[in-house]
């Protein structure tokens, strides 16, 4: 059957033999080559996953983070921070994160309360931004690539728990997805 991807917001639908309108978001589509894999459409349905996360678990700022080099990259990033110009392109030493704890175990998928966790007290990036709840979970794309899908709100959630967490999780296999098609 022959099926097209929306080049705006990214649907997937049947396409008949001649040009017809997206169904979501009425933009004209055409069947062409089937489905669309360039990088700028992978490039917005990322975005989309990423404000979809942001949203559905009510964080302030939704991160697609790069695990490499002992650092942690922003790749992505959906929501703004107060006082930041935007997190997109930030680099920590990855031993200054919440994402390393929980990668070691030292902590689980989420902090509701970042201020007063004795785990996490010390974090200076944190301390700094002013987070007061972390949710995350790892992908792993490769061998070689390793990233974090993350959620920091500045209020503490004292209701996360693993329900956000299986929410991120099914999240986080869709831009696993996304990810592996640009390998």
């Amino acid at each position: 059957m022959p099926y097209v991807r929306c080049p705006t917001c990214g649907v997937l639908s049947y396409a008949p033999r001649h040009a017809r309108e997206c169904p979501e978001c009425g933009v004209p589509v055409t069947l062409g080559d089937g489905l669309s894999l360039d990088a700028s459409d992978r490039d917005r349905r990322l975005d989309r996953l990423l404000r979809m996360t942001r949203e559905l678990l009510d964080a302030d700022v939704a991160l697609l983070s790069e695990i490499r080099d002992g650092r942690e990259f922003a790749r992505l990033v959906d929501g703004d921070w107060p006082g930041r110009d935007s997190l997109q392109n930030a680099s920590v030493p990855l031993e200054d994160t919440f994402c390393q704890r929980m990668l070691d175990g030292r902590i689980g998928n989420y902090i509701r309360d970042a201020q007063s966790d004795p785990r996490v007290t010390d974090l200076v990036m944190a301390r700094r931004l002013g987070v007061g709840a972390w949710l995350g979970v790892p992908i792993d794309v490769s061998s070689t690539r390793l990233y974090v899908l993350c959620c920091l709100a500045r209020e503490s959630r004292p209701s996360i728990g693993q329900r956000e967490v299986s929410l991120l999780m099914g999240l986080a296999e869709s831009v696993r997805a996304e990810l592996q098609a640009i390998q």
